[in-house]
């Protein structure tokens, strides 16, 4: 019988939409390696059972959940034995005995500047950022990186904080009333999409439109969280499956830490604009979504519209921030990067299924967004 090496993956959560692209990740570099994977709930991920664990399934390796705060496994608990420290708080990193142990950390700086970028493009005339409901390390360093980045950018930031136990509809009330108190229109960063959902809802009880009042901006694109209203929320798409297969791979070929940055921002209703007209430019941005990948363009676009295609343009600019042709190549790209990483569809025919005449023009702006082709970035993160 052939000796199967096992990694034990510790800190799992159950229906976690963000846990279950992890540890995809995982499981597609142990395939390749041979290696069994064995999740541990996070209820039993504690520092008095890890030595029976430890001793139970005597493995080549341990993979510690962290979810951005929670680093109570301490390196000194795992001996001899490789341990990786997966979705690691940077605040985290010089404390004590973490210095120099491998771990996977979320570019916060990035993740906030991407989510600046959408909100500004909105031209809201107030910004604010909303921590998530419990006061955890990750929501204080993210909503700190945005007020930060927005203070350098020459924008004053609120920032809505958590209070330690506050119980959810007293949250809500809360919410509602700073936000109403907010200068409008304003474009709101929640830290993640649990926070935007929180959002979506104290806006309705305080009586405010998304996108026309409050343009928010969410992080995880999580299906459940972002889909679930009828003004889905845009969030900032981070590659959690690329976070689990480099935690593996570091105790595979000893490789240092790594952070992760965000993919793109998937656009949904939540930032599609504003403007006196808005009615008309909202029906142009789902069009857009609609249509982009089938030969949709600005001008075929503007036609639709009882304007010149110059005025039509400077409305909706005026009202997104960007430009028709901006928005169309926008959604073509979120479609070639979805065909890309959850697809095995042939890299020439992309293009085809995109809206684009040919692959060259979709590799060239592929390249300028993420700094490699696409061929390159499916060839280092295949799936094996």
């Amino acid at each position: 019988m052939r000796y199967c090496p096992v990694i034990l993956y510790l800190g799992v959560l159950d229906g976690n939409f963000v846990q279950e692209m992890k540890l995809a990740g995982v499981r597609r570099y142990a395939a390749a390696r041979g290696w069994e994977i064995v999740p541990v709930r996070k209820t039993l991920s504690t520092p008095k059972r890890l030595p029976s664990l430890l001793a139970r399934h005597c493995p080549v390796g341990c993979i510690v959940e962290c979810f951005g705060d929670d680093t109570a496994l301490r390196p000194a608990l795992f001996g001899r034995i490789p341990a990786v420290w997966l979705d690691f708080t940077p605040a985290n990193a010089d404390a004590g005995d973490f210095v120099g142990r491998p771990r996977v950390s979320i570019d916060e700086e990035a993740v906030a500047r991407a989510a600046l970028r959408e909100i500004s493009a909105n031209r809201a005339e107030s910004i604010a950022v909303v921590e998530f409901q419990n006061p955890l390390p990750w929501s204080r360093v993210r909503a700190e990186t945005f007020r930060r980045l927005a203070a350098a950018a020459g924008r004053e930031c609120g920032v809505f904080a958590a209070n330690d136990g506050e119980r959810a509809p007293s949250r809500i009330r809360r919410l509602s009333r700073w936000l109403a108190a907010l200068p409008r229109p304003c474009g709101v960063f929640a830290v993640n999409d649990v926070a935007a959902a929180e959002v979506r809802e104290a806006c309705r009880a305080a009586l405010l439109d998304i996108p026309r009042e409050i343009a928010l901006v969410g992080v995880d694109n999580s299906p459940s969280f972002c889909e679930a209203s009828d003004r889905p929320s845009t969030s900032i798409r981070i590659d959690f499956e690329r976070m689990g297969y480099l935690a593996a791979r570091m105790l595979g070929e000893r490789m240092e830490s790594a952070m992760i940055g965000p993919l793109l921002a998937v656009r949904r209703r939540s930032t599609s604009g504003r403007g006196r007209r808005e009615p008309r430019i909202l029906e142009a941005v789902e069009m857009i979504r609609r249509e982009a990948c089938s030969g949709l363009t600005a001008e075929s676009l503007a036609k639709r519209f009882p304007c010149s295609r110059r005025l039509f343009e400077m409305r909706f600019r005026e009202a997104t921030g960007h430009s028709i042709l901006d928005e169309i190549l926008h959604v073509r790209l979120e479609k070639a990067f979805t065909l890309l990483s959850e697809t095995d569809t042939a890299i020439g025919a992309i293009y085809a299924y995109c809206g684009f005449e040919s692959n060259r023009a979709l590799d060239y702006l592929y390249h300028s967004r993420f700094k490699t082709s696409m061929r390159e970035w499916r060839k280092r993160n295949a799936r094996k």
